[in-house]
This record gives C-alpha cells, structure tokens and sequence, in this order.
C-alpha cells in the first residue's frame, strides 16, 4: 500500500475527527492528517499548505458542518487552482438522503460518497482505487 504524504479530515464533530483519526494512524497510510471543523477552516488550511507547496493527497468531507458546510466547500474548491484537480475528494457523511447523493454526483471532483463510520477496509479500498 502507498503512503501518503497529506490526508485531510473535514468534519465539525470532534468524536469523529478522534475516531477518524485513530483510524488512519492504525493503517499507517499517512504521514500527516489536517483537520478542519468547517469548509473554510478546510479552505484555509488548504490555502496553507499551498504556501508549503504541499496539497493533501485525500479529503474527508463531511455535509452537514455550521458555518460552510462541505456542498458550499465543493462550490469554493472547484474554483481552486487547477493543480487541485489530482485531489481525491470524498464525501464522508451519515447522510443518506437521495437529494444530498444526488446533488453530490453533480461535482465532478467528488470521487466517492462513504458512509459514516470511517472503517480501515475503506481507507484501504480508496487508496487502492485512487492510487
């Protein structure tokens, strides 16, 4: 399994934030996980990572966050430099309304949708599937 180098965890719940966390140190997959609470914490630690000339390999995104939530994240990121594109950027969400997968699948950089809880099988499937 390839390591990478940046993960980023978006989601506003700390609990998850832990267990996700947890989860990704287990599978040694990455070398350093950023977390956000909110869609623009995340557009903020991304706008600091590009000063490093560094982007996250993977993003978590949750839905439903105060303050941005991860649709009005999609609707920012997409008008991030084009280099983003190489992102995977995952939905990670308890959600399973039909309107929240739907309008989902109109963001062509969105490549999964997961269901919460966050489990090492995933972890391992995304990094297969994407790299």
């Amino acid at each position: 399994m390839r390591k990478i180098k940046h993960l980023l965890l978006v989601d506003d719940d700390p609990t998850t934030n832990f267990f996700n966390r947890h989860l990704i140190i287990k599978t040694g997959c990455c070398e350093t996980i950023h977390e956000a609470k909110n869609g623009q914490e995340a557009l903020d630690v991304l706008a600091r990572l590009k000063e490093l000339d560094e982007f996250p390999e993977i993003i978590l995104l949750d839905i439903n966050m105060p303050i941005m939530d991860g649709f009005e994240f999609l609707d920012r990121y997409i008008k991030l430099e084009k280099r983003l594109e190489s992102v995977v950027v995952c939905m990670l969400t308890t959600s399973l309304a039909d309107e929240d997968l739907l309008r989902a699948q109109k963001y062509n950089v969105l490549k999964d949708y997961i269901d919460k809880p966050l489990r090492e099988s995933k972890i391992h499937e995304l990094l297969e599937k994407y790299f």
